[in-house]
């Protein structure tokens, strides 16, 4: 099974980055107070409704209620297009999300909310992969498996009871599952772990499909090499920006493969920078908890040296490099998806800069803030209330 290839997209990628101009000059404003009064009235409806609404017995009534404020909200306020809101909205995400979750805990029963977040947050990435790539919106066993792989090794990993040299056997075993499906586990945790890569093939054979294996390797060999960034002695040591975008960029091309299968050059160019664009956000956001953990990415590096303000520009001129050149709109749902994706990729890089204002030059904090729909005192005050009301919903699933 070979791996080279996935390097071979990474280097196409780093050249791209590369070839990024460090200064950005498509700021747009789009603040106003409307915007932040729109805000808290969807908050405070939300809440409302949500009260009212038995998770377990879903009213319809009640739940398309507050699902046409949410449409409503991001065509008035948001901008977003009508055709394209519809589109969206009509695949039932809120279902499947149940659905998983209520298979999630045969699995693991002792699954807590955090794991259940982890897992939730890549299925709905694979949910939009599989509104792009034409297929059908729905918990495959690939998708139930892949999500649960994350909750799954980190509380394996994660387990002080188990020696260092049991879990570097673990991983060295679960790659030769991965790679050529022969293997079991020692203990009820590594079998969990071991059934997910069953799960896996019975939706893709092994052989027919060969991509959707190698992309699975290679995660795991972008989270092994992920370890290099704890505790490095030298700026030099590593090429952090390589492990970044390998680490990223595999993780979201393998969704694609376990959507579909098997994709195009462009295809596969498209997962692969979306998921360089959504790991660099996350280092954006992790910035502060990274380096207290002594886990560098370009981020924090980047950010105790001088201003983000460089690196911040490449990554606006990446973003729309790809939305403007990689984002294909030949269907309905890929013209929405990627309306939705810039929108929802800006305010990631806004929840991320108000974690890491002193990081920034005070003009490029003001121009950002502009772009902002939001000021950071609405949002700020909605997301500590909308987080506090998803973590009652899980709770109650």
């Amino acid at each position: 099974m070979e791996i080279k290839y996935f390097d071979e997209i990474n280097k196409d990628v780093l050249k791209v980055w590369y070839s990024m101009p460090s200064k950005y000059d498509k700021y747009k404003k789009r603040y106003s107070k409307k915007k932040d009064a729109d805000l808290h009235r969807l908050n405070k409806k939300l809440k409302a409704g949500l009260k009212r609404l038995d998770i377990n017995k879903l009213d319809d009534e009640i739940a398309d209620a507050l699902v046409d404020e949410v449409q409503t909200f991001a065509v008035r306020t948001i901008g977003m297009s009508q055709s394209a809101v519809d589109e969206i909205f009509k695949k039932d995400y809120f279902e499947h999300s149940k659905t998983f979750i209520e298979r999630a805990r045969q699995v693991e029963p002792e699954i807590d909310r955090e794991g259940i977040f982890q897992a939730l947050r890549n299925v709905w990435v694979m949910h939009s992969m599989q509104m792009y790539l034409g297929q059908e919106v729905e918990i495959t066993d690939s998708v139930f498996a892949y999500s649960m792989l994350y909750p799954l090794t980190d509380n394996y990993l994660d387990d002080p009871g188990i020696s260092k040299a049991d879990k570097m056997d673990f991983n060295m075993r679960f790659r030769e599952k991965i790679k050529s499906g022969h293997g079991q586990g020692r203990n009820e945790a590594e079998c969990k772990c071991f059934e997910m890569i069953d799960l896996i093939e019975k939706d893709w054979n092994r052989f027919d499909h060969p991509r959707v294996f190698e992309g699975l390797l290679a995660i795991l060999d972008g989270q092994n090499a992920s370890l290099h960034q704890h505790g490095m002695k030298s700026l030099f040591d590593k090429d952090l920006l390589s492990l970044t975008f390998y680490k990223g960029g595999s993780s979201v091309l393998a969704d694609a493969y376990l959507v579909k299968g098997v994709l195009s050059r462009e295809e596969e160019l498209f997962a692969y920078m979306y998921g360089v664009i959504l790991q660099l956000a996350d280092d954006l956001q992790d910035l502060e908890v990274d380096l207290k953990e002594e886990h560098f990415t370009i981020m924090n590096i980047q950010g105790t040296l001088g201003h983000l303000d460089t690196i911040l520009h490449k990554m606006l001129n990446l973003i729309d490099h790809f939305i403007d050149n990689h984002y294909e709109q030949n269907t309905k749902a890929q013209v929405a998806l990627r309306e939705l994706t810039h929108e929802s990729i800006q305010l990631l890089i806004f929840e991320a800069l108000m974690r890491s204002k002193s990081y920034i030059s005070k003009a490029v904090y003001k121009r950002i803030s502009e772009g902002s729909h939001f000021s950071t005192r609405a949002y700020k005050k909605v997301e500590k209330s909308f987080n506090k009301q998803l973590n009652t919903i899980v709770a109650s699933l």
